[in-house]
């Protein structure tokens, strides 16, 4: 999608080094309180270290922002504006002609007010530098703005491999949007889209670029976060396609509005789906009953999926996402289903559905006796010995490991992700 197919206001002009403040942002943020953008003498420290090159060998705390020696540059709510985030960006080095790793490597922006403006700025110098990771979470940026960094990402298709634009107000043009993305950025392999306005015809635009981006280069994404949006069950027949392909490695699609109908979609591509190609699946809050849950808890285990969440996520209050829900017959349906064969499903995420104790004895018996030990995150609401004895089942279980591309999106600034990597 090209810039001249959303006209826009011009840019800006940047603030000029004497100037007190920067400039503030095109548009509102979604959802987010506007920010008065920081004097830009609070940025000079900042500036000078990027400027000269050198690796963090320890964390550094500046007047704005910190540098972390694994390569982050955590500017996350540090009141930059478009103009500080270009600024921050045009000090960043270029690429190494040698490959050797430059000391930006995860820039973190996150709800600094860069509006459509300032994110094309920032895409436009990174893809010149050695940054991989682009969080621009919540920063007002919208349609016309993803299309732009997707424009500056073709420039240079090998740099970005990590792309997050959590709570952006990208509407109902998200769906084109995230497909010019993944067209653009031939390497990128973890695309967040959470809160985004994403709708099932948007989602069913960005599977056709995901399945296409699959057959043209043959490997297959390692994440997609799509909670927080209104998919329903039309959304679940994209899902669908996706796992029927093989298509991603791992699929957060928590707080969309699946429903029962939306979870049989999706159990029943699973139980179509490769084997081993999903390993981990988060569908945390989608208002599914309880048979529909233990069907998914059953392909899921069939398809090689490691890790399952059909818990709660923090969001669903703000969301009103339904809770899913699991009664006894359920658990005992799911849990003859893990101890029938062995399975990789060590991690099962299950607060929050409604359960009880006499629901979990039910799956406790089958767990007993199941070859593959499977850790189950159960909530509260169940009773402390047959809690301990759960426990007992998975204690050689290791939990799950955070992905390297979470990892990097990590502040010190603002909330960071849980380990899981879930998507809301």
């Amino acid at each position: 999608m090209s810039t001249a197919d959303h006209p826009t206001p011009a840019h800006p002009a940047p603030a000029q080094p004497g100037s007190p403040h920067l400039a503030a942002p095109e548009h509102p943020a979604h959802g987010i309180a506007p920010i008065v953008p920081r004097p830009v003498v609070d940025l000079a420290p900042l500036l000078s270290w990027l400027r000269a090159g050198q690796p963090a060998a320890e964390r550094l705390d500046f007047p704005a922002g910190t540098a972390l020696p694994d390569g982050r540059l955590d500017l996350c709510k540090q009141q930059l504006g478009p103009d500080g985030a270009l600024l921050v960006a045009e000090a960043l080095q270029p690429r190494a002609a040698d490959g050797a790793p430059g000391p930006v490597r995860h820039l973190l922006l996150g709800t600094d007010g860069l509006g459509d403006a300032g994110a094309e700025r920032v895409a436009a110098r990174a893809v010149g530098s050695d940054v991989r990771t682009l969080y621009l979470g919540c920063n007002g940026i919208t349609t016309t703005g993803a299309c732009r960094i997707a424009d500056r990402l073709r420039a240079s298709p090998q740099a970005v491999r990590a792309l997050w634009l959590k709570r952006n107000p990208l509407g109902t043009g998200a769906g084109r949007a995230a497909a010019d993305l993944v067209a653009a950025a031939e390497q990128l392999r973890t695309l967040d889209l959470v809160q985004t306005g994403l709708d099932p015809a948007g989602l069913a635009v960005l599977a056709d670029a995901v399945l296409v981006h699959l057959a043209r280069t043959g490997r297959t994404f390692e994440r997609l976060y799509l909670g927080g949006n209104r998919l329903g069950p039309a959304g679940a027949e994209q899902l669908a396609r996706l796992l029927l392909a093989g298509a991603t490695e791992e699929l957060y699609a928590s707080a969309a509005g699946l429903g029962d109908a939306g979870g049989q979609t999706v159990a029943a591509a699973l139980e179509q789906a490769p084997p081993g190609r999903l390993r981990r699946l988060s569908l945390a809050s989608n208002g599914i009953g309880p048979q529909p849950a233990a069907r998914l808890v059953a392909a899921a285990a069939a398809a090689g999926v490691e890790l399952l969440d059909l818990g709660r996520v923090k969001a669903a209050g703000v969301l009103g996402a339904a809770d899913n829900r699991l009664d006894a017959e359920a658990m005992g349906t799911l849990g003859a289903a893990l101890a029938a064969r062995p399975h990789r499903l060590r991690h099962l995420v299950l607060a929050n559905t409604g359960l009880r104790s006499r629901a979990a004895l039910h799956l406790l018996a089958q767990a007993e006796r199941a070859a593959s030990p499977t850790r189950y995150v159960l909530g509260k609401g169940i009773a402390t010995t047959v809690r301990r004895r759960f426990e007992a089942l998975s204690a050689e279980v290791p939990w799950p490991a955070m992905p390297a591309d979470v990892a990097a999106v990590q502040s010190v600034h603002r909330t960071a992700p849980p380990p899981t990597g879930r998507d809301s």
